[in-house]
């Protein structure tokens, strides 16, 4: 399905029925990622997945490129599509536009799901080496990303090739002009170091218990510092935590969202 949010277009699926659960995908991914949660949850869950611009199906981004354009577009396609508050859940990322989907609009929320995601800023060096990639991606393909990144999507000590087949399946099709705006916009996102207090949602933080991009104690961290925050550490997990161990990652969202 698509739908067109100030003239973009943002495919999407769903699965199931009742309160709305939406899934916001990482870089450089898009919404089959979340594959095993809309067939796992939609026994009780109705769940939703969506191609942010520049990824998957959905067409090219337009305009800034910020965390905060990215949650705008976000909370016009929960009203049109949910049309209901909705339990937001992001995948690095995805958890990054999360949270300031949170701070915009409260009165959408009914819970926060940050996803092997972090709450902290970049630091002038990880902005640079952000900005430095998008130049890159005007004359390279963007497939140097997918090198880059994919070592450190799963566990270390899964040694599965088939897991890390998939994983990089994921990441198609590539695209330089979502990757690129994406980049710019993480760059320049918001330390919510010193904001999670504010949020007035639940907060579920979900950690792969070796994630080597969104550390483990950052999560625990992260969690305290939420209003009404809980940490649940998934085990032999990495990076790509809701694919790697998704009956895990299932069972905590099911047990969450079903008691808010």
């Amino acid at each position: 399905m698509k739908t067109t949010i100030d003239g973009i277009e943002i495919a999407w699926e769903e699965a199931g029925s009742g309160q709305p659960l939406v899934l916001v995908h990482g870089l450089p991914f898009q919404r089959g990622m979340w594959a095993p949660q809309l067939s796992g949850l939609a026994r009780k869950h109705r769940v939703i997945a969506l191609d942010l611009p520049g990824f998957g199906e959905s067409s090219a981004p337009s305009g800034p490129a910020t965390m905060v354009a990215i949650a705008d577009m976000l909370a016009k396609f929960c009203q049109s599509v949910a049309k209901v508050p909705v339990v937001l859940a992001g995948h690095s990322m995805g958890g990054y536009a999360a949270l300031e989907f949170a701070r915009q609009n409260p009165s959408l929320l009914r819970g926060l799901v940050m996803v092997a995601s972090r709450c902290i800023a970049d630091t002038p060096d990880a902005a640079a080496n952000r900005k430095a990639m998008v130049s890159r991606l005007k004359t390279e393909s963007p497939e140097f990303v997918a090198e880059a990144m994919l070592p450190r999507m799963i566990s270390t000590d899964n040694r599965d090739p088939a897991m890390r087949q998939s994983v990089r399946a994921l990441m198609e099709p590539l695209r330089a002009d979502g990757i690129a705006y994406a980049q710019l916009a993480i760059a320049s996102r918001v330390d919510f170091s010193n904001l999670l207090g504010q949020i007035q949602a639940p907060a579920l933080v979900i950690a792969g218990e070796k994630d080597l991009v969104a550390p483990l104690e950052e999560a625990g961290i992260m969690a305290a510092g939420f209003r009404q925050g809980r940490l649940e550490v998934i085990e032999h997990a990495g990076h790509m935590v809701s694919w790697e161990q998704p009956k895990a990652v299932n069972a905590a969202l099911d047990k969450w969202v079903s008691a808010l």
